[in-house]
């Protein structure tokens, strides 16, 4: 199933070391542009970070992806957000989520 597709890559970049966690790390990866490939939001994060966040990714063309139980697929329960670090793995959940939404 996609979905699982989408969770292994997520998991997979995590215990690579290419992922950062966190809101704090991810806005300043994000703000400072350290390898940002992709932003990852839990899709129960609230509507302000969503929009905060948003308008970060689209500022500097990055994708911003809406990730329904994010934490938990990157094996850190309870965390909203992750910026991705390494093109390899983002274009992976890029092409996972793509899937997925043309699954449904």
């Amino acid at each position: 199933m996609n979905e699982t597709k989408l969770r292994g890559a997520m998991g997979f970049a995590m215990r690579a070391g290419k992922c950062i966690t966190g809101d704090f790390a991810s806005e300043r990866a994000v703000k400072h542009g350290n390898a940002c490939w992709m932003v990852l939001l839990d899709d129960t994060a609230s509507e302000a970070t969503q929009k905060r966040y948003s308008a970060m990714c689209e500022q500097r063309k990055i994708p911003c992806l809406l990730i329904p139980d994010m934490g938990r697929a990157i094996g850190k329960d309870g965390r909203m957000v992750a910026v991705i670090t390494d093109a390899r793995f983002a274009e992976m959940i890029q092409s996972a989520y793509k899937s997925e939404d043309n699954a449904n």
